[in-house]
């Protein structure tokens, strides 16, 4: 099962206490899957048995709606549709009525409803493990753009884009699909989510001190092979008897452990030096071979 059909399960399993709320999400379920040419009855169909249940149960405790309202199964060649339908055209009216009312999403409790029922109708969720995105696909601009208004009214900041002809509102920030799924009460698909998203932080933070480390390493490496070519060059052209003390035992050293780190080759020294000593004698040695093969190439070029 994909983690999109987990956090539907889970949804669909969250039944609105106060009638305000019932009445909020089934206006988002009505706006995205209503038929809303029957202009006698009211109707919606949709491939989710269970929310096709729950729509049901909807209708029935917030309208108190006894008879004319049934389910009914349309089976098709891969899968079934449901098609949850009121015959009684005064209840019908009543219920869109309501829907529309201009108050509806003027408390939280029924935002958080609203973009429940949204989000059962046309919503989806990528598995948090791949990437983090957030999205509802809307039937027009105008049940998206108050898709987005109810979610911002909620401190999350939803975009939409048009994809096929449909508007679809998303969200792409872990933290706002986190804070998404608290609000529409999914909280058992949120705590999942959250456990991935530390994994994947770790993970991350890992990856770039792994990479950092690394880097450095490889920085540390090529400056020691530098220096020691260097010193092998002074050692061959003018002999490492030619140094001053203090620089000769510095590239003895030096040669001696070619991977050691600037600031451990100074404990190899008598007496010992700091990182500062030794990149100050190391840059020294490096200056005096500069100015050994400076000097080879000028007798070169005055011999041919």
């Amino acid at each position: 099962m994909s983690f999109s059909s987990e956090v539907k399960n889970e949804l669909t399993g969250v039944m609105p206490e106060a009638r305000h709320c019932k009445i909020a999400e089934i206006a988002a379920v009505y706006a995205i899957l209503g038929e809303h040419g029957n202009a006698e009855g009211l109707t919606i169909r949709t491939e989710n048995e269970r929310l096709a249940r729950k729509f049901f149960t909807l209708l029935k405790k917030a309208f108190n709606i006894e008879k004319d309202l049934r389910i009914s199964t349309v089976e098709r060649s891969k899968r079934s549709t449901f098609r949850v339908e009121l015959s009684d055209p005064g209840k019908a009216d009543d219920i869109r009525k309501a829907a529309s009312h201009p108050m509806l999403l003027s408390m939280e409790c029924c935002r958080r409803s609203f973009l429940r029922g949204a989000f059962l109708a046309a919503g989806s969720i990528s598995a948090p493990e791949k990437y983090y995105h957030l999205e509802i696909v809307c039937p027009d601009s105008h049940i998206a753009e108050t898709i987005r208004s109810t979610m911002r009214n909620l401190g999350l900041l939803a975009k939409i884009a048009v994809r096929k002809g449909s508007s679809v509102v998303y969200l792409k920030e872990g933290e706002q699909i986190v804070q998404v799924l608290g609000e529409m009460g999914a909280g058992y698909a949120l705590m999942n989510l959250e456990n991935v998203r530390i994994l994947r932080d770790m993970r991350g933070r890992i990856n770039r001190q792994v990479n950092c480390e690394t880097a450095n390493l490889g920085k540390a490496v090529a400056t020691g092979v530098r220096q020691t070519e260097d010193i092998l060059y002074i050692r061959d052209h003018a002999g490492l008897g030619s140094l001053p003390k203090h620089l000769r035992e510095m590239a003895e050293v030096r040669l001696a452990y070619p991977d050691v780190p600037l600031g451990d080759l100074g404990e190899y020294l008598e007496p010992k030096i700091g990182k500062s000593g030794v990149n100050h004698r190391l840059k020294k040695l490096s200056s005096i071979a500069a100015d050994l093969r400076k000097q080879r190439a000028e007798d070169e070029s005055q011999n041919t």
